[in-house]
């Protein structure tokens, strides 16, 4: 999820917008009233915009903590597992949401497939350590 930010979201106009660009772009109203026709271009909305498309790379940053976390200390595993279960689940809801708004005549591009696919491995990977019995390490 860390590396779609930098990575082609989508194309439209004959653009290639990555999670990055999103990130600037945002950042004036004025260019998502020309992007976005249907947009009003509020201050508020483009600030909306903006803290979705970082949500992704921080839910990645999370996602590393946590397994890192989960896995070195055994002293609030449970927590750390929490907290992987929501860092895979919010980036999975937003993409999915997201994936249905897409400016007209735009089309996908790996970057988004990465972050769904990045979101269902953190959800793999947590039923893994929750469902499978663990084995002891012989010493």
């Amino acid at each position: 999820m860390l590396g779609a930010f930098f990575m082609p979201w989508f194309s439209a106009q004959n653009l290639l917008l990555s999670g990055q660009f999103l990130h600037q772009f945002l950042g004036n109203p004025g260019d998502l009233r020309r992007f976005l026709p249907g947009s009003s271009g509020t201050a508020a909305e483009a600030q909306q915009l903006r803290l979705l498309v970082d949500v992704f790379p921080a839910c990645g940053v999370v996602a590393i903590l946590a397994t890192l976390a989960g896995g070195l200390a055994s002293a609030g595993r449970r927590l750390a597992n929490a907290v992987l279960g929501l860092s895979g689940l919010v980036p999975l809801a937003g993409w999915g949401v997201g994936i249905t708004r897409l400016p007209a005549g735009a089309s996908a591009e790996i970057g988004l497939w990465l972050i769904a696919l990045g979101s269902i491995a953190v959800l793999v990977g947590l039923a893994a350590e929750v469902l499978l019995p663990r084995h002891p390490h012989p010493s």
